[in-house]
């Protein structure tokens, strides 16, 4: 019997009809997880609050970087991707720059929102994809994730750091995973903590409530394994803390 990994209702107390993509289809993902119900597959996919949806800041911003590592000449009709559109953002796709639409540049607070819903989004892939890969998600330790990505209670970190030079793996473009094996020397990972590669960005997120008992030797050893190939380190907190455009580019 299905047990939705959100809301851990199961296959009599809900449904499970629709395909919920474990990266956002429009993104290239191809993989499923099958143990996540029609409702909170929905809410992940609408606005809430008057919040953009999860799903479509997710989108928005690794669309951008995918665009960057598969060039304009990649873009239009019968191409890789068939058009860019943005709700929220300009994009000069001569420069690579981007800037908020004048209709949201007021609104108070409104990179902080999208960065809240950015790192939401990002703990919401890492809980889908260990449930398609490996299952056992429901253990109770993951309760935090439940309660920040699906609910909107507390706040945990993503921690961001911008790479010196970018691999170009295209099987990564054409199915984007979440590899859960330590792929590369600079990624550290221990039981609080764990490091990823996604459309060219290594993201850190937090894989215990209690992540704040670890954190210091956490950041001091992942800033030093990472010192000689990489030129920033970043906390998430507002959306343009993520370098969407991956501008490392910009220096070629």
């Amino acid at each position: 019997m299905k047990i939705c990994i959100w809301c851990k209702k199961d296959e009599v107390e809900t449904t499970f009809n629709r395909v919920a993509h474990t990266i956002p289809q429009s993104l290239g993902g191809k993989n499923i997880c099958v143990n996540v119900c029609d409702i909170c597959n929905s809410y992940f996919g609408s606005p809430q609050n008057k919040k953009p949806s999860i799903e479509v800041i997710i989108k928005e911003a690794f669309l951008l970087s995918k665009l960057r590592l598969l060039g304009p000449e990649n873009v239009g009709k019968n191409k890789i991707i068939s058009k860019y559109s943005s709700e929220y953002f300009k994009l000069d796709l001569v420069k690579f720059q981007f800037d908020i639409k004048m209709k949201w540049k007021f609104h108070a607070h409104f990179l902080e929102t999208l960065g809240r819903q950015f790192k939401r989004g990002i703990y919401k892939m890492y809980l889908e994809e260990l449930e398609r890969q490996f299952g056992g998600t429901l253990d109770p330790k993951y309760d935090f994730i439940r309660e920040f990505s699906r609910y909107d209670i507390g706040d945990y970190p993503v921690f961001y750091f911008k790479r010196e030079i970018i691999p170009i793996i295209n099987e990564h473009l054409e199915n984007p995973q979440i590899h859960f094996k330590k792929v590369h020397n600079t990624y550290v990972h221990d039981s609080q903590f764990f490091e990823f590669d996604l459309f060219g960005h290594v993201l850190g997120i937090a894989t215990s409530r209690n992540y704040e008992i670890t954190i210091d030797s956490y950041l001091k050893k992942t800033i030093e394994a990472k010192r000689e190939f990489y030129t920033e380190f970043k906390e998430i907190v507002k959306f343009n803390d993520f370098d969407i455009t991956l501008s490392v580019f910009d220096k070629k």
